[in-house]
Parts: C-alpha cells; structure tokens; sequence
C-alpha cells in the first residue's frame, strides 16, 4: 500500500499542451513514483450508442466522461489499490476491450479537460494546474495532432472547433481557470521542464521537504 498518494489535476483546453506537461512531471518524479491517467479514456462509450454521429456528438462538454469512475479510482488509488482504467479508441469512438492495470504510486497526475468542472472529482485533488493557451495556438497544434494521429480530415477539425470545441472551452474549460491553484502560460514551443519546475516545487511543499526545489518560487 502507497503510505501516501498525491494527486494531481492538470487542467486546460484542447491542445493547451497539458499532456506533454503532465509527462514532464511525471518523469521528473520518476524516481519517487508517479503515474499518469488521462481523462480521456474516460470518455463515454459513444460509438456503441444508437444513432451516434461522430460530427455532431459533443465530445467537450463533462457529460462526455465517465467522472463517477475516474473519482472512483481516484479514491481507490489513494486507498492503495489498483484499477484497471478503460482504453478509449479515437478512430472507433469506443473503449477497448482491453484495460489498463494501474497501481497506486505516490504521485497520480491526471490530465484533462473538464477535471475542475465537476466540484465532486475537483476536490479530491491536492494540486490543480491550468494550462492556457490562446484560440490560435490550441487550433493549430489541434489540426495537427487529429490529421496526424486520429484519422481527421483538416475540413473536419475545422467545422468541429468552430462549433463545438471553443464554444465548449468558453463554457466549461476556461472557467476551471479561476478554480485552480496555478496557472501556467503555454505559448509557443516551451521547455516542458522549466514549465513543469513550479509544480515539482508545490509538490515538494505538499511532501514536507524542507527546502523545495530552486529554493521556493
């Protein structure tokens, strides 16, 4: 059983760079113990739902994720147990059959895009991070990432950003901003390491060491 698990909310808007971030934390806690869990292979089983249509299905509002079962393994986590997450596929829309045998580690970082949104999942993290990146930047990084990785046409990215993406950022995303311990900016093309270098020193003040790391912030 971990004596102790501190978890860890990173927090933003589509292609705000929180995943790369929450990657950074982690290996940088590598020797401690950490893992990642993303919010994303927590989305609803859509694809197996009647009469889902891919370009019209809301994907960015929190009705879109499962966050009974994310606080749910969140708890059992920090109990010392281990879960098995659900594996989400972008291509297909569906979970997996497969799952992921996660064990408690003494830092879970969880990332995503509405973890502050739902007041029952936000309270259960000792730190929140809010990663900001303007409209412009997340667009194109976004196009990018879905015609490279999940099968998107540009048109698609287009029509899906302008009318469900940022219109769900302003409603449900950007409001979290106010609700976090931190925010960090991320524009351009950041060294993740000196991004992550604050939440590596609130972490160490979380554990109790008496000197954080840099000497404070």
């Amino acid at each position: 059983m971990t004596a102790t698990c501190y978890l860890i909310g990173i927090v933003g808007g589509s292609a705000s760079g929180k995943t790369r971030l929450a990657h950074a934390v982690a290996e940088q806690l590598a020797g401690q113990g950490s893992q990642i869990i993303k919010e994303d292979d927590y989305y609803v089983d859509a694809g197996n739902m009647r009469d889902f249509d891919p370009s019209t299905f809301n994907f960015d509002e929190p009705a879109a994720k499962d966050h009974d079962l994310l606080a749910s393994h969140l708890d059992a986590l920090r109990a010392g147990l281990t879960v098995e997450i659900p594996q989400y596929d972008f291509t297909t829309h569906c979970r997996s059959e497969t799952v992921l045998a996660c064990e408690p580690r003494p830092v879970i970082v969880v990332e995503g895009l509405h973890l502050l949104a739902d007041p029952d999942l936000a309270a259960r993290f000792d730190l929140s991070v809010y990663v900001h990146a303007c409209e412009a930047t997340r667009y194109a990084r976004r196009e990018k990432r879905d015609v490279a990785e999940r099968g998107r046409t540009p048109d698609f990215v287009r029509q899906q950003f302008d009318t469900i993406v940022q219109p769900m950022h302003a409603l449900y995303v950007e409001p979290q901003r106010k609700q976090a311990d931190m925010v960090l900016e991320n524009m351009g093309a950041p060294d993740f390491d000196i991004l992550a270098a604050p939440i590596l020193r609130r972490i160490d003040v979380l554990a109790g060491k008496a000197v954080p790391r840099d000497g404070g912030e």
